[in-house]
């Protein structure tokens, strides 16, 4: 009995092998998924359709972008970790993905247990831009007016427990200033409300932010990267402004739900290669202030470890809480 239940074991293996390798040699037979957690016109919006134009052309199949804003990205995101395990439901995520299980404790998702990571795309810091009526010009300026006139200055956020809710509440807290949060389903209808007057200020990432700062819409007043940035060499860090050290950014990244077989992780690895390679995209993303990065999925396997293990002791050393 024994025996037969051990070469029943091992045959189960070989033919779950051979299927997987069947289905990563017919793979991709049928338009493949793609959620963005946020509404169209956001950064990861932008991001998301810019990369999978180039993904499609490379596995030769149509891709369904499917937008699903909600819960500062979580319900994208427990959607995402819920879908079959077969290469036909993708997500592209940022870092809001550890962020909001960290400080959120009705997330019923787990970062690191529940998404087979596929390709850390490109990494980008935000820039801090505020309503052109409020009477600040630059990053000393706002810091003066909130402390001026405690409570009465509103930030926006793609949600709560976003990565730039985050961030602009450790900025908050290291500048000692009161400010009201106003949480959005997205990146885009928060700018949407910024440029309207509704709230004063925000983090965004260069992708959105960008269109508007140029037009005059929005005013760009700082960058959260550690040092000053080539292609933006006239707008100060907060590190160098108001708030010594501070440095905070978002990642873009390719998952799937967990269990992939690896036949079709390598295969969508090398796709994705191919994808960031490309010179227009690269060009297109680099210009919106990206830095491509193209990492392995044991790369971004470990920075979703280590971010949020160091979002959720941030959190609970400060006591910072959802809203």
């Amino acid at each position: 009995m024994y025996n037969y239940l051990f070469l029943l074991s091992i045959f189960i293996t070989i033919a779950s092998g051979l299927a997987h390798a069947q289905t990563a040699a017919d793979y991709p037979s049928r338009p493949i998924r793609v959620m963005v957690p946020y509404p169209p016109g956001g950064g990861t919006d932008i991001i998301a359709r810019s990369v999978t134009i180039k993904l499609a052309s490379h596995l030769k199949q149509q891709i369904v972008i499917d937008n699903r804003g909600g819960g500062g990205g979580n319900v994208a995101h427990e959607l995402a970790a819920r879908a079959a395990p077969d290469g036909y439901t993708l997500m592209i995520a940022i870092s809001a993905l550890v962020t909001n299980p960290a400080i959120n404790p009705r997330a019923t998702y787990d970062p690191v247990r529940d998404f087979t990571p596929i390709m850390l795309i490109a990494r980008s810091p935000y820039r801090v831009v505020v309503y052109p009526g409020v009477p600040a010009k630059t990053m000393q300026e706002w810091v003066a007016l909130a402390k001026a006139k405690p409570g009465s200055m509103s930030y926006g956020s793609a949600g709560s427990g976003s990565a730039i809710h985050l961030a602009a509440e450790l900025f908050r807290m290291q500048t000692g200033i009161s400010m009201v949060h106003v949480p959005y389903k997205g990146t885009g209808p928060a700018i949407t409300d910024l440029i309207a007057g509704q709230i004063q200020m925000m983090f965004a990432g260069t992708l959105s932010a960008a269109p508007h700062v140029k037009s005059g819409r929005v005013r760009a007043v700082g960058i959260t990267s550690l040092k000053r940035r080539a292609d933006s060499p006239d707008l100060p860090t907060l590190a160098e402004t108001v708030a010594p050290g501070y440095e905070a950014g978002e990642w873009f990244s390719v998952f799937a739900p967990t269990g992939l077989p690896k036949p079709l992780i390598d295969r969508l690895h090398a796709d994705l290669v191919k994808t960031v390679t490309d010179s227009e995209l690269k060009d297109r993303l680099t210009a919106g202030g990206m830095d491509i990065v193209g990492s392995t999925p044991a790369e971004l396997g470990e920075v979703i470890k280590r971010d949020y293990a160091k979002w959720t002791r941030l959190i609970k050393e400060t006591g910072l809480k959802a809203d």
